[in-house]
């Protein structure tokens, strides 16, 4: 399978999960799981620095998003994690993350946001945006 089938083959398995939190979107356990098996590949439950760094967040987010200072991150971490990123590049707290401000959040690729942006509003809540993350990782 070609990576780009490969890509869209995610995001037709997340898209579902992005619709139903569009309006008023969260991080639900559903997406924190699948992202966490994706990013988890020594499969702990937890994810290391490294592992982490390969999602997108950086250290210093890692961090602070670990106030137990065990050196991972469980979901609920991972959440805040993902919650920190999607805040520090939505600068206008419209909820939202265009296409600028996307990149600027880890966001590699137009056609990653564009999957990842099942309504094509132009935008992804962090639902969206977790799903996209989650697509980039190999």
């Amino acid at each position: 399978m070609t990576p780009t089938k490969k890509l869209t083959a995610l995001i037709c398995l997340l898209a579902p999960l992005t619709f139903a939190h569009a309006a008023g979107a969260t991080l639900t356990d559903t997406l924190l799981d699948v992202a966490m098996k994706k990013a988890d590949p020594d499969n702990d439950g937890t994810l290391d620095l490294a592992e982490a760094k390969k999602l997108g967040i950086s250290e210093s987010i890692f961090t602070k998003a670990n106030p137990d200072k065990d050196g991972t991150l469980d979901k609920k971490e991972l959440a805040a994690a993902v919650t920190l990123m999607f805040e520090a590049a939505n600068p206008d707290k419209d909820g939202t993350l265009d296409w600028n401000e996307a990149q600027k959040a880890g966001i590699k690729s137009k056609a990653v946001f564009d999957a990842a942006n099942p309504d094509k509003d132009g935008t992804l809540d962090i639902a969206e945006y977790l799903a996209a993350l989650t697509a980039q990782l190999k």
